[in-house]
C-alpha cells in the first residue's frame, strides 16, 4: 500500500465511521467517550497502536485509554516515563505541539527498543494554555508521512473537543463542589463551640466532600513560635499535637507559613524541604490561613501520588484557606476578649466573674473522677499598713509580684482568683489537704522571700477546704475563707504578743 493510498484509506474510513464518532459524543463517562475514541483512530489507521496519557501538574503521566497495547507493558512504560520524562513527550509538554517522528529508528532520543515500531506522532490536547494530554499514534509496518497526519488532525481534533468537554464539566462540578465546602464550613464556624471544634469539623468536611486522605490543620503559638497540629485526618494519632518551628528549614507547612503563600510539591522526590509524614507521599500543599493580614496557622493536604494537587484545585482551594482563616481569626479575638474579661486586670489573675465557671467545672470534675480538690483563701498580712505608709503604687505591685510567684510555685492545672481586694482562692485539683499543706508551706517562704517592701518581707494567712477532708461541707470556698480568717486572728495576737514584751 503506497503512502496516498493509505491516505486516501484513512479519510474514507473516517467518513464511514460518522455514526461512531456520534456514538462518542453520548457516552455517559469521561473514561468511555476517551476509549471508544482512541478505538475509532485504531480502527482509521493500519497496524497502529494508539493510546492517551493525562497530564499532571509537575509533567506526571498517567495513561487512561489504550488500543493495540497491552496495560501491563503501559504500567511499566508509565513509572519509567515519570522517571524522567521522554524527549518527544517533554517536546509536546513545553512547544504545545504536535511531534512528528516519521523513522523512529533514525530519532536518537527514542526511549526504549523501537522493535517493530516506524511512525509516531503525538498531538497534544489544550486547555487554559497547558497540555493536559497527549494522544499517542504508533505504527508499525507501514511509516506515517505528513499527509497522513494532517488527515489524523480533524478526528483528534474532535477527540480533543471531547476530553476538553468532560475536563470543563469536572472543573465546574469541582467549583460548585468547593462552594459548597465554603458555605458549609461558614456555617460550622458559626455553630462551633470552641476552635478545636471548628477545626475538626472543617477536617472531616474536606474529606468527606473532596475525598483527600490527608489532612492537618496547623495553628500558629506566639508563646513557642511555632505551628502546632489541632485537627487531622489520616495520620497516626500519635501525631496530634505535633510542634513545628516556624524557624526550621524543612516542612512544606512551616515554608508556607513563612512566606504567607501557597507552596505545592508536585514530586517530593525532587523537593530538599519536604519533609516526609506519610508513607511514600509523593505531593504536599500547604495554603496559609491569614487573618488581619497575618498567617495564624496552615491547612496542610497530602497524598501518595505524584501531582495530586492541580493548578485549579489550588484556585479552589484558596477561597477555603481564606474563610478558615478568617473564622479563626475571628474566633481567636473573641477568646482573647473573653479572656480579659475574665481576668483581673491589675494582677492577671482570674476574676470574681470567672471564678462561678471555674469552681462548678472542677467540683465536677472532681466528682466525676473521684479526685479529691482542695480549695485555699490566701490574705495578704498588713495590706492596708502598706498602702497606708507606702502608697497604692507600692501595693499594686505588691498584689502583681505575689501572684507572679504564685504562678511560679503552683502548677499550670491550678488557678488563682482574685476574691478582692488583697485576698485570692486557690483552686487545686486532685490535691489532698496534706498536700495542699505542703504547697502552702513552700509557698509561703517562697512569697517572704521574693516579695519585699521598704517595710520587710510580706507574709500571708492561709485557709484550707477540700472536698475528702471536709466532706459535710457544702461551701468550701466559704470554709476555706472562714479558715483564713482564723489564721489571720492567730497571726495578729502572737505578733501583738510579740510586740508587747
Amino acid at each position: 500500500m503506497t503512502s496516498s493510498t493509505m491516505t486516501s484509506a484513512m479519510k474514507n474510513t473516517t467518513l464511514i465511521q460518522t455514526d461512531e464518532l456520534e456514538r462518542v459524543l453520548l457516552e455517559t463517562t469521561p473514561r468511555k467517550a476517551v476509549q471508544r475514541a482512541v478505538d475509532v483512530i485504531a480502527q482509521s489507521i493500519p497496524s497502529a497502536s494508539v493510546t492517551v496519557m493525562d497530564v499532571w501538574p509537575g509533567h506526571c503521566l498517567h495513561f487512561v485509554a489504550a488500543n493495540g497495547i497491552s496495560w501491563s507493558v503501559l504500567h511499566k512504560a508509565e513509572a519509567n516515563f515519570n522517571r524522567a520524562l521522554p524527549h518527544n513527550v517533554e517536546e509536546i509538554i513545553r512547544g504545545r505541539e504536535i511531534c512528528f517522528i516519521e523513522d523512529i529508528g533514525s530519532y536518537p532520543d527514542w526511549r526504549g527498543p523501537a522493535g517493530d515500531l516506524v511512525s509516531y506522532v503525538g498531538f497534544p490536547i489544550i486547555i487554559d494554555r497547558r497540555v493536559v494530554s497527549i494522544i499517542n499514534v504508533q505504527t508499525s509496518r507501514r511509516r506515517l508521512k505528513s499527509g497522513d497526519v494532517d488527515a489524523l488532525r480533524p478526528l483528534v481534533h474532535l477527540i480533543g473537543l471531547i476530553i476538553a468537554r468532560y475536563l470543563r464539566e469536572q472543573q465546574s462540578a469541582k467549583r460548585e463542589n468547593f462552594l459548597a465546602l465554603l458555605h458549609e464550613t461558614t456555617l460550622d464556624g458559626v455553630r462551633a463551640t470552641s476552635a478545636i471544634d471548628y477545626m475538626n469539623r472543617v477536617v472531616s468536611r474536606i474529606a468527606r466532600r473532596l475525598g483527600y486522605q490527608y489532612i492537618a490543620l496547623f495553628l500558629y503559638e506566639a508563646e513557642t513560635d511555632s505551628l502546632v497540629l489541632r485537627a487531622q485526618k489520616g495520620y497516626p494519632s500519635e501525631y496530634d499535637g505535633l510542634v513545628h518551628s516556624v524557624h526550621d528549614r524543612v516542612g512544606v507547612a512551616v515554608r508556607a507559613f513563612r512566606l504567607q503563600n501557597v507552596v505545592n510539591v508536585a514530586d517530593a522526590r525532587t523537593c530538599t524541604f519536604y519533609l516526609h509524614a506519610i508513607p511514600d507521599g509523593l505531593s504536599d500543599l500547604a495554603l496559609p490561613l491569614m487573618a488581619g493580614g497575618k498567617a495564624i496557622g496552615v491547612l496542610n493536604l497530602e497524598s501518595r501520588k505524584a501531582g495530586a494537587f492541580s493548578r485549579e484545585d489550588v484556585r479552589n482551594l484558596m477561597p477555603l484557606a481564606a474563610g478558615i482563616g478568617l473564622m479563626l481569626g475571628n474566633m481567636q479575638i473573641k477568646q482573647l476578649l473573653r479572656q480579659q474579661a475574665l481576668l483581673d486586670g491589675l494582677t492577671g489573675a482570674h476574676n470574681r466573674r470567672a471564678m462561678e465557671e471555674i469552681i462548678a467545672g472542677e467540683l465536677d470534675r472532681s466528682r466525676r473522677h473521684g479526685h479529691d480538690l482542695s480549695f485555699v483563701m490566701a490574705d495578704i498580712d498588713g495590706f492596708k499598713f502598706i498602702n497606708d505608709r507606702l502608697g497604692h503604687a507600692e501595693g499594686d505591685r505588691v498584689l502583681e509580684s505575689l501572684v507572679m510567684v504564685m504562678q511560679k510555685s503552683l502548677r499550670s492545672a491550678d488557678k488563682i482568683i482574685r476574691y478582692g481586694g488583697d485576698e485570692f482562692l486557690l483552686v487545686l485539683p486532685e490535691t489532698s489537704q496534706r498536700q495542699t499543706e505542703l504547697l502552702l508551706e513552700r509557698l509561703r517562704v517562697n512569697v517572704e522571700n521574693q516579695v519585699v517592701t521598704a517595710l520587710g518581707a510580706v507574709r500571708c494567712s492561709f485557709g484550707i477546704a477540700s472536698m475528702r477532708g471536709d466532706p459535710d461541707e457544702s461551701d468550701l470556698v466559704g470554709l476555706a475563707d472562714k479558715r483564713m480568717y482564723e489564721a489571720k486572728a492567730r497571726y495578729e495576737a502572737q505578733f501583738e504578743e510579740a510586740a508587747s514584751t
